[in-house]
């Protein structure tokens, strides 16, 4: 790895456009982009050049093959529909984030949407499903036993998820075995 990128887009899909541009330019990928908490990465930046302020939903940090120059000059040329900010080995913050890549999961991509509407899925089977988008969200958890807790959801990983409920409760951990769904409450209009 010779230089790394941080992603930051406000949906999935434009985290996944600006990766599948990034590739058609020629820039090789050392590992699987991984998924990073875009509050973690926004408290990180905000302090250094290229920090745009913005709010983010999703993140990805990935680690690119080419160096600095030519990843940068590749990625000047490419449309790009998220904030990308690169870093070669002598940045401050590449060992910081470099040191993440073995312990964060690989980032979830949505498949590209088809124009089949007649295709029949398959209910039985389980999609993997990217939750970057419900972190730091309102959202209701209903578990296995029927029990559903209103709250904000802290962090979500391979193993589940941080939860904080509404009722100003301590925070709890959720495995993935215990629970049956999440929901995004209905917005009022």
């Amino acid at each position: 790895m010779n230089s790394l990128a941080i992603i930051r887009a406000t949906d999935i899909l434009k985290l996944r456009s600006t990766l599948q541009e990034m590739i058609r330019a020629g820039l090789n990928f050392e590992s699987k982009p991984k998924e990073i908490n875009p509050a973690y990465t926004e408290k990180i930046l905000s302090g250094t050049p290229g920090s745009s302020g913005k709010k983010y939903d999703v993140c990805a940090l990935v680690p690119v093959v080419q160096d600095y120059d030519i990843s940068q000059k590749k990625i000047r040329d490419i449309p790009v529909y998220s904030h990308v900010i690169l870093f070669d080995a002598s940045h401050k913050l590449f060992n910081d984030f470099a040191k993440l890549i073995p312990v964060l999961p690989d980032l979830i991509l949505p498949e590209a949407y088809s124009k089949e509407l007649n295709k029949q899925v398959d209910s039985s089977k389980h999609f993997p499903v990217y939750l970057g988008v419900f972190v730091n969200r309102e959202v209701q958890v209903q578990t296995r036993s029927g029990s559903a807790y209103k709250g904000v959801l802290k962090n979500a990983d391979s193993i589940g998820v941080l939860f904080e409920p509404s009722d100003n409760s301590g925070p709890v951990f959720i495995t993935w075995h215990d629970i049956n769904k999440i929901m995004l409450p209905k917005e009022e209009k």
